[in-house]
């Protein structure tokens, strides 16, 4: 994976939100962070950002499991209802507190994740990501 251009972390606490755009802007700088405590409306901001008449910007997204309003399986199934061109600029990883392993098998077996990852969002986990020395 080419470094992507922006990031968004979808998870109802806004402290792990904070922790990822800050260990996400220390590595890369330049990157756009967006940060979503409500699943819905990241739906809603990816839906319109990602209009199919726009330049489609390549995205790492960190989804939460655990929600209140929306789980993170939930927010698959209603992204799974986007355009094809629309999702294949986002790269979906599973950012959870779950040690449940019915949950990393799930997002193993996930087409659309690809990879589940402890928080909080650790720089050497971001870098294997990026593919970043």
């Amino acid at each position: 994976m080419n470094i992507p251009t922006q990031f968004i972390v979808v998870d109802d606490d806004p402290i792990n939100n904070m922790v990822c755009k800050y260990t996400i802007s220390n590595i890369i700088p330049e990157v756009n962070v967006q940060l979503y405590t409500d699943p819905e409306q990241a739906l809603a901001s990816i839906k319109t950002q990602y209009d199919e008449g726009t330049m489609q910007p390549e995205t790492v997204l960190f989804l939460d499991i655990n929600m209140p309003v929306m789980s993170g399986w939930e927010f698959l199934d209603e992204l799974s209802t986007f355009p094809e061109n629309l999702r294949s600029h986002i790269t979906i990883y599973i950012l959870s507190s779950s040690i449940d392993p019915e949950d990393i098998a799930d997002a193993e077996r996930h087409p659309y994740v690809h990879g589940y990852h402890s928080k909080p969002l650790s720089k050497e986990t971001l870098k294997q990501i990026c593919k970043i020395d």
